[in-house]
This record gives structure tokens, C-alpha cells and sequence, in this order.
């Protein structure tokens, strides 16, 4: 055989000895049948040939292509290592996980500008006919128009930290209620009874950022002498600092701000510093997440240190179990994944004077 041919099933046939449809049999694993040494002529052929299996050809004759389609771009350290659990849970199933996502790192809080660009991203892999979907929540919303397209495909979907109103698909969410309820018993047990919280653009893809507000709101309002107010960022979500400025310049004055997410929580330490406070001597902030920046701030932040790995860990074990269809007709799945309070140097108790108008 020529050496710059690739070697084909029909040329380790021939090499063993034995018929296409043997070698093809052994070489799927299915070595029930044959004997041993038949079994080793085929498998010593292939590994002489240099003969690897044409998953292309296997995927048309099965119907499944072994890789699932994964929709989130490396936005942040959470988002990466959310990537990471799924990366490995989908090798240790030997199914390939095909990343992509559009824009770049400037553009990815704005996904919503360019929805038809998510719809055609989507459908390029739909078009390579991956097995499943694994999306962040904006591509999620883009793709919302055309779940019946999915359904008809019986391509299982699951969405990250995302609830739609009504539930079209599997999904892993971080428990949002029991978070809030440790930052708020952590900031009211330092004697903080004017309490701010500064919340994200809020769009109809960041439900996560809606739930977590008003579950802490919620958390605060149980303790009759605490008050909670809440500010959101603009469309944009560029605005931070000045939401920031407001909040803490503005009458309320609050002695503790609990941020949706590290990144606001930055924008306050910005603030904080422009207005001269202290932290956590005047003001106390709690972020979430424990981004890789957290433990570098000054001072270090508390923060609610979700666990991305075990999230991206828990969205492929769900495409597999609908793939396997072990649970296919099953009613849907809403993973919650626990998060841990993480207790820095940026929370202490309320100043003495924090009665004052």
C-alpha cells in the first residue's frame, strides 16, 4: 500500500486476513464472536497500518457524531472553569465538546445587540450535527424562537444559570436563595442596618442577577429594623462606577453594599475610593462569584464563592444522561448547585456612628 495513502478498513481486512465486516466488527469493540487470535491479527493489522476510525463515517452510520456543541465564550474566570468541568466530563464519555462564541471580551456583556449572529453560531453546529447543546444564558434567549427546530431534531438542550419563564430545557443553577441568605445574615450579625445592593444590567438573559437581588432583598427585609435598597446598571452595563458614585454619596448612605457579582463589587471599591471611604472601616462589600481577581483586592474581598467546575461537570452529565435515553422522556431537570461564603478582609462591623442622617 502506498505510504501517503490513509489506510482504509478494507486494507486491515486484507492485512489480517479476515472479511470488512470482521475487522469492522472487532475494531467497534464487538470481539464476542471471533477468537482470540483473530481478534489480535486485526488489531495488530490496524496498529501496523497506522488505520484510525473514521468517526464521520461512524456518525452517519449511527446517527450520533460523539460531540456536543458548547456556546460559552472564556468571559471570566468563572465561565472558564465552568468550561473546564464540561471538558472533562465530556472526554471521560469520549465525546468532543465544540466551543464557539461570538464577539470578543469588549463585546460579550452586550450579546443581545446581535441576537441573529447567536441564531447563526447556533446553527452552524446544528448544521455539523452535534449530539447536544451546552449554553450560557444569552445564547440561550437567542435561540428561544427555535426550540421546536431543536425538539423536532431531539437534540437535548441544557442552559447555565438561566430560568426562562416557562422551562424548555435542562439546567444547572447555582442555589441563589441560600447565598443571599449568608451574605444577609453575615453583613446584619456585623450590625449593618443600611444595607445597598448593586445589581447588574438585569436583561432578560441575566435572570441570574434578578433572582439573586431580589432574593437578598428578601433575606434583609425579614429583620425589622434592617433596610435594603437596590441599583441597577444601564443597558450597557458600563456604568458601574458612577451607580457606584450614587449609591454611596447619595442620602441613604448605607455601611454595607452587597454586589451581584465581583465585577460590580470593583466598581464599588472604585467609588470608595474616589469618595474617600474606607473599606471596610466605612463601608463594608460583598461580592460573588470569587473571580481570580477577589483575593487581590485591597482589601481582599468577601465574597460568595460559587463552584463553576462542578456546575460545568453537572451540565454534561445531563446531555449524556438524555443521550444515553436512560431519561429521555423524563420531566426536566433544574440542578442546583450549592455555593460557599468566602470571608475576606472587605467586611467588618457597621461604624459607630452609623445612625446618623
Amino acid at each position: 500500500m502506498s505510504q501517503s495513502r490513509v489506510p482504509r478498513l478494507k486494507d486491515v481486512a486484507e492485512e489480517a486476513g479476515v472479511s470488512v465486516s470482521a475487522a469492522s466488527k472487532i475494531l467497534r469493540g464487538d470481539q464476542g464472536r471471533f477468537g482470540d487470535a483473530t481478534c489480535r491479527r486485526v488489531l495488530d493489522a490496524a496498529e501496523r497500518l497506522g488505520w484510525r476510525r473514521n468517526l464521520l463515517v461512524s456518525g452517519i452510520q449511527t446517527g450520533r457524531t460523539q460531540t456536543v456543541g458548547v456556546m460559552i465564550p472564556p468571559y471570566d474566570s468563572f465561565w472558564i472553569n465552568v468550561l473546564s468541568g464540561i471538558h472533562h466530563r465530556l472526554s471521560e464519555a469520549d465525546y468532543l465538546p465544540i466551543t464557539v462564541w461570538q464577539g470578543d471580551l469588549d463585546h460579550f456583556p452586550n450579546f443581545e445587540a446581535d441576537e441573529p449572529e447567536g441564531v447563526r453560531q447556533i446553527n452552524r453546529l446544528l448544521d455539523r450535527r452535534v449530539d447536544a447543546l451546552i449554553l450560557w444564558p444569552p445564547f440561550s434567549v437567542a435561540y428561544h424562537d427555535h426550540l421546536a427546530d431543536l425538539a423536532s431534531k431531539r437534540v437535548p438542550v441544557v442552559v447555565i444559570d438561566h430560568r426562562a419563564d416557562e422551562p424548555y430545557c435542562d439546567s444547572v443553577v447555582t442555589n441563589e436563595a441560600l447565598a443571599a441568605k449568608t451574605v444577609a445574615k453575615h453583613l446584619l450579625d456585623l450590625g449593618h442596618r443600611r444595607i445597598a445592593c448593586i445589581s447588574s444590567r438585569e436583561s432578560k438573559s441575566q435572570t441570574w442577577a434578578l433572582e439573586r437581588r431580589q432574593q437578598f432583598e428578601r433575606a434583609v427585609s425579614f429583620h425589622d429594623e434592617a433596610e435594603v435598597r437596590s441599583w441597577r446598571l444601564n443597558h450597557a452595563g458600563t456604568n458601574g462606577v458612577e451607580v457606584a458614585t450614587e449609591l454611596l454619596s447619595g442620602d441613604f448612605r448605607p455601611t454595607a453594599v452587597f454586589a451581584v457579582s465581583d465585577h460590580e463589587a470593583q466598581d464599588v471599591y472604585d467609588a470608595a475610593i474616589l469618595l474617600g471611604l474606607s473599606i471596610p472601616g466605612d463601608l463594608s462589600i460583598v461580592g460573588f462569584a470569587d473571580l481570580d481577581f477577589a483575593a487581590g483586592l485591597t482589601p481582599p474581598l468577601s465574597t460568595v464563592r460559587q463552584r463553576p467546575r462542578e456546575i460545568g461537570v453537572e451540565a454534561a452529565s445531563l446531555v449524556l444522561s438524555r443521550l444515553s435515553g436512560d431519561q429521555e422522556n423524563l420531566p426536566l431537570v433544574e440542578s442546583k448547585i450549592e455555593a460557599d461564603f468566602v470571608l475576606r478582609e472587605s467586611t467588618g462591623p457597621a461604624p459607630r456612628d452609623a445612625d446618623r442622617g
